[in-house]
């Protein structure tokens, strides 16, 4: 499991000092790899958008795309143009994109409806559709905490094991693990790759706190 830590343009000058950490950075931001982490997300911006009230549209796509094109290297999940809290939209995104013949290689994106709720039905659909398109695959819903998380543990790793099952090499949970508690009790969900949250920087402390955060889950991860 890794803990993938967001761009956090305050600390960022110190924060590519470190190394061996995985990192995340949303568009427009300029992404970079000199932390030599297992993976660098690409992220789309959507829940960016959807706290504006806004979502993707083509112009967004296409400036995406070439930002994916430009930065992409290999150990890079690039993320599809999603919409949150709307599965419906997402999926009609995906194949839009490809139809327009933007960026291949992206990772799909599985939304719920609701806040704080697992509709399986919904998202093995999603997932049965996004596996002719990408190889790694997200799970969104970030105010699904921890706890919660584990009243729907069952639920979660059969979907996470049929996403296995299905070919998507790669498992990210976008938004979760807010702090040491809730990243052990997100630990104990089988088959996830890895997850990621602005926790460690969201009191203005980002260097001390992501030292703790290695420190208290290095034997964890």
């Amino acid at each position: 499991m890794q803990y993938v830590f967001p761009h956090c343009s305050a600390k960022e000058n110190e924060i590519k000092k470190i190394q061996g950490i995985s990192r995340l950075f949303a568009y427009p931001a300029k992404p970079h790899f000199e932390n030599n982490g297992q993976i660098v997300i690409l992220d789309s911006g959507a829940y960016g958008l959807s706290l504006q009230g806004k979502s993707i549209n083509e112009k967004y796509m296409k400036n995406l795309s070439e930002h994916y094109q430009k930065f992409h290297q290999k150990n890079t999940l690039c993320i599809a143009p999603d919409v949150y809290l709307n599965p419906c939209q997402s999926m009609m995104n995906m194949r839009t994109w490809n139809k327009k013949g933007y960026f291949k290689d992206v990772t799909a994106v599985l939304q719920c409806e609701k806040e704080r709720f697992v509709d399986l039905p919904s998202l093995f659909y999603q997932a049965k559709f996004y596996k002719d398109y990408a190889n790694t695959i997200c799970f969104s819903n970030p105010n699904l905490n921890g706890e919660q998380a584990l009243y729907f543990k069952d639920e979660l790793e059969e979907l996470f094991k049929y996403c296995k099952s299905l070919g998507f090499i790669w498992i990210h949970n976008l938004g979760a693990g807010w702090d040491i508690e809730d990243i052990k009790k997100w630990k104990k969900i089988k088959h996830l790759d890895s997850m990621d949250s602005i926790a460690y920087y969201n009191d203005g402390n980002a260097l001390e706190n992501l030292k703790l955060f290695r420190e208290a889950i290095k034997d964890e991860f």
